[in-house]
């Protein structure tokens, strides 16, 4: 199943790959990634993770835009 509040698709390359917000690897083919997202002002905002470890080491704080 393709996540449809993800980046990720069979055509990405590191040079596109969303980056994981707590260890800043990049995500090219990581099946458990995880996408954390909300609307701030009108706008969708998304956060990357490599997995459930780093999704759980996240302060769960959303960067100021």
């Amino acid at each position: 199943m393709v996540d449809p509040t993800s980046d990720i698709g069979e055509d990405v390359d590191e040079s596109s790959a969303p980056t994981c917000h707590t260890c800043g690897k990049k995500i090219v083919t990581e099946p458990d990634h995880r996408v954390v997202s909300w609307v701030d002002d009108g706008s969708v905002v998304s956060l990357h993770f490599c997995d459930d470890a780093c999704l759980d080491a996240w302060s769960g704080r959303r960067p100021e835009r």
